[in-house]
């Protein structure tokens, strides 16, 4: 499946249609000493891009379709504005890289029909047709500034069925923060008592500043030709994975682990088979690396903004390291990222830390090809397919590189305790990527989401 993060073609996959088109604001305005939210430093390093995600809901409620959505709908927009409220820096403006003016302009919601049934939709999806309902603005191409800091789409298909879309600035949401408030927007939606209260603490931990001399390199991004396709992993073959023996390991590895470094390795091989590689030519996999509960004391699972790092983890390709080594390589760089590590970011004395991280990071890609640079994130435990919003079990998700390079995204599968790994990269490397034995030895590509609901 090709995407492109814009479609010069303008060549329309999805029969759809807006309906409607509202800003939801917090239901009460924001207290005038919550007006200023600061970033912490994390946030401020991080890429000014909107990163969009999907859900995927059947409608298994027997009354009419049109007394169904338009009930949803109504709940949608009143529980959004409710939880506004808790969430106040999600309804304003990020200022000069700096801080969120709490200023209450709201998010940008839209509600739109599809012309066909859900199940339709997703048999066989295609990233580049459901990113065709995600909101029109903020879009990936777009910068925070003086722009929303999320934008939701309800996609209603002909069934009743929802794709309940958003898009969030980096700037402000990890993994975490983002399930964290989609949990209490779903629990708001289906009349839950339960409160779900964001920390905001990151800001003191790791306060902001406007001295450091790098930041992320941009050539890492990236507005060409990319292709997205899907390798879902099964318990089986995650079994086989984690049962590979490495050096010096009394236990095997994590399925986070065994997962990035199979597809590390045949992102190695296919870089080999593009380019050569001299014995001193690096190849980096960079991990996402969430420390709320790697810290000491660690942080609370609320814990709002980006609370991560970065851990790397480099071969070299010419001397055609094998799966064990490359499994090694990606533990032992997530293990660095100690409480010990995480005790040197705090503070202002942090600044130089995370000079040091940026350092490094400029260093590599100023001497590397960025094709050989491998972006991984993990939602993996994060409970994404216990959303409940009141009306039936998610059925499927889906995550949309933001516009980076290369990107591996892994999340669970709906059952069977499997991995379900996008992967982005150009077209040409896809082509062979998709082919390397040792990966079809354990994962099925592009597989249809409807095969898990059996």
């Amino acid at each position: 499946m090709i995407c492109r993060l814009i479609n010069d073609n303008n060549i329309k996959k999805v029969d759809l249609e807006i309906i409607s088109k509202d800003i939801i604001k917090p239901s009460n305005p924001t207290l005038q000493h919550l007006r200023n939210f600061s970033l912490s430093i994390i946030d401020q390093l991080m890429y000014d891009v909107y990163t969009p995600l999907i859900f995927f809901f059947p409608n298994t409620d027997k009354g009419s379709v049109k007394e169904v959505i338009t009930k949803r709908s109504k709940y949608l927009k009143e529980t959004l504005s409710q939880i506004l409220t808790q969430f106040y820096p999600l309804a304003g403006e990020i200022k000069d890289n700096s801080y969120i003016d709490c200023n209450d302009k709201g998010a940008y919601f839209v509600e739109a029909r599809v012309n066909q049934m859900l199940e339709d939709f997703i048999r066989q999806p295609d990233d580049h047709k459901v990113r065709e309902l995600i909101p029109e603005t903020p879009s990936t191409t777009e910068s925070s500034k003086g722009n929303y800091v999320m934008g939701i789409q309800v996609n209603i298909f002909s069934c009743g069925g929802i794709g309940l879309s958003t898009s969030f600035s980096h700037k402000i949401f990890d993994g975490q923060t983002y399930f964290m408030f989609m949990k209490a927007w779903a629990a708001a939606v289906r009349g839950s008592p339960e409160i779900i209260s964001p920390s905001f603490v990151a800001s003191e931990v790791f306060p902001k500043t406007h001295s450091l001399k790098y930041s992320l390199p941009s050539n890492l991004m990236t507005n060409e030709f990319l292709s997205t396709k899907r390798f879902v992993f099964d318990s089986t073959a995650l079994a086989r994975l984690k049962s590979k023996p490495i050096s010096g390991a009394t236990h095997g590895p994590t399925r986070m682990v065994a997962t990035s470094a199979v597809i590390w390795k045949a992102t190695v091989n296919t870089a080999s088979a593009l380019r050569t590689f001299t014995p001193q030519s690096p190849h980096a996999l960079l991990s996402m690396v969430n420390i709320r509960k790697r810290a000491s004391p660690p942080f609370a699972n609320e814990s709002f903004g980006n609370i991560v790092d970065t851990a790397d983890a480099i071969c070299f390709p010419n001397s055609q390291p094998d799966l064990a080594t490359l499994t090694r390589e990606v533990r032992e760089s997530l293990a660095k990222k100690d409480s010990n590590h995480i005790e040197t970011m705090k503070g202002e004395k942090g600044h130089g830390t995370f000079n040091e991280i940026l350092s490094t990071l400029n260093h590599l890609t100023s001497v590397m090809d960025k094709r050989d640079f491998v972006f991984v994130s993990s939602l993996l435990n994060s409970g994404m397919y216990d959303l409940d919003f009141g009306w039936a079990k998610l059925i499927w998700f889906h995550y949309m590189n933001a516009g980076f390079t290369k990107t591996v995204s892994l999340h669970e599968t709906l059952k069977g305790g499997g991995v379900e790994a996008r992967v982005t990269m150009s077209p040409d490397e896809m082509d062979i990527f998709e082919c390397d034995p040792e990966l079809l030895s354990y994962a099925m590509v592009d597989p249809s989401p409807l095969q898990f609901l059996r």
